[in-house]
């Protein structure tokens, strides 16, 4: 894991025991922009395993992992 990223975790860890829990996910986005926009964490994605599910959920949403791109699909294949 990069320090980065394990800084990025480390600092989820502390912070997240101060946050109550129904704002968890947007305080990880809030965190998880701050430091996508400053520091280098490119290969968070290989680490997201790493990070509790709030997190995890945060990282698979920010950078919209899994998510299939509409340009893949030709207009011929949808029938209206």
């Amino acid at each position: 894991m990069s320090p980065e990223v394990a800084l990025l975790n480390e600092v989820w860890e502390i912070m997240k025991g101060h946050v109550p829990q129904k704002e968890r996910l947007h305080e990880s986005e809030r965190l998880l922009r701050l430091f996508d926009e400053n520091i280098d964490i490119a290969d968070i994605h290989m680490y997201k395993n790493e990070f509790d599910k709030v997190m995890k959920t945060a990282i698979v949403s920010y950078f919209d992992e899994g998510v299939e791109d509409d340009d893949e699909y030709d207009d011929d294949e949808y029938q209206y």
